[in-house]
């Protein structure tokens, strides 16, 4: 499937003339703009660019004043990865951690792509289990692969975009932005990556922030970032995000999040950062991977969509790789634990896969993994 993603990117570059149409703005208007109008609490702001320093020590300090420690004494930080409908794989961790008796208290969530979805549940602790479990297993998810045909030739997915925006209103409503609302007014942070297409950079969104802002705009601002940060380019249409700044009205364009980073443990700036007040010592980093990270042996055929399709697989398990290594440096430099969970290197579910037996079958890799504690390296 990914070689068909592929191969249509590569048509659709040749057909960008026939769609598109959007209004004009610059990056200036992009300066404090506020998209679908939302003004946060105090007007703190509500998302950063991962590769800006300045916007990311805003975020930093936040983490050194109000950061809380939960009851186990200690500062955990969760990261989910995309994967598709491996995402299955982290619902079945949690709902497993959980069983354990050992899931720790998660001062910060993050989730990119299909981990945006399952972050918004993990955040919320085990209370909300079940309904994380309903969303990857119900079957639900088993209708989001709805083909355009040949309307795809004149938009910019293969599949439909309405599929996979019911799932997210489903699943997230008002409860659960009330919910989150209140987890974040404890200082706990629940952070989701998009990308930008048009600034052509990473962007982080603090869910927690628009939550307490409050209202249907917060609502509609809060299932978007979750539907943009889901929507694989040539897979899915890219979210436009109604927004205002520089006294213009313009779309932003986002897609998912997984394009400029795997998951979202620490921006990159903070890879080579040292913590000397110590604050940060004997905090945890946990990175859940909804997907191999080892390298798989496969005879590949001299085509042009299977050379592409194998070649981008390689390009996503070396980013997994080399983001690890620089959460697990920066966690070593600075007294932090580092773990990580991932599906096992000879697992063969495909990420496209969303019946509901193949979901399960991830699901109960990733429970039975956390239940005795072997998923974790």
């Amino acid at each position: 499937m990914a070689r068909a993603l592929i191969l249509l990117c590569l048509l659709l570059a040749t057909t960008g003339c026939i769609s598109g149409a959007r209004s004009s703005f610059g990056p200036e208007d992009r300066l404090g703009a506020a998209p679908m109008g939302v003004v946060a609490p105090d007007h703190k702001p509500y998302r950063f660019y991962l590769d800006d320093p300045a916007q990311v020590a805003v975020f930093e300090a936040r983490l050194h004043a109000g950061m809380p420690i939960g009851p186990d004494g200690r500062r955990d930080l969760v990261a989910l990865s995309g994967g598709g409908s491996n995402g299955a794989f982290a619902a079945g961790l949690m709902a497993g951690w959980t069983a354990s008796g050992s899931r720790p208290d998660m001062e910060v969530v993050t989730g990119v792509s299909t981990g945006a979805l399952a972050a918004s549940f993990v955040f919320l602790g085990p209370d909300w289990d079940d309904e994380l479990t309903e969303a990857y297993t119900g079957g639900a998810a088993s209708r989001l692969l709805q083909t355009q045909g040949l309307g795809a030739l004149f938009g910019s997915g293969i599949y439909r975009g309405e599929p996979l925006r019911a799932l997210i209103e489903h699943y997230i409503d008002d409860r659960v932005l009330r919910a989150v609302a209140v987890e974040a007014a404890k200082g706990r942070m629940l952070l989701v990556a998009t990308t930008d297409l048009d600034s052509q950079r990473g962007v982080v969104w603090d869910m927690g922030v628009i939550a307490q802002r409050g209202g249907p705009e917060a609502l509609a601002l809060f299932r978007l970032v979750l539907i943009a940060s889901a929507s694989v380019p040539g897979a899915f249409p890219p979210v436009l995000i109604p927004s205002e700044g520089g006294g213009h009205r313009f779309e932003e364009m986002h897609v998912d999040g997984g394009v400029a980073t795997p998951f979202l443990a620490l921006p990159e700036t903070f890879w080579s950062y040292q913590d000397d007040t110590g604050e940060l010592r004997g905090g945890r980093i946990h990175v859940i991977v909804n997907g191999r990270t080892g390298p798989g042996f496969k005879i590949t055929r001299d085509s042009l969509g299977t050379v592409l399709g194998r070649s981008l697989d390689i390009m996503l398990r070396t980013s997994i790789a080399s983001t690890l290594a620089g959460n697990r440096a920066f966690a070593e430099r600075n007294g932090l634990e580092f773990h990580y969970a991932a599906l096992p290197d000879d697992n063969a579910a495909d990420p496209l896969d969303f019946s509901m037996e193949a979901m399960q079958g991830v699901y109960d890799v990733g429970r039975a993994g956390a239940l005795d504690g072997s998923i974790w390296r």
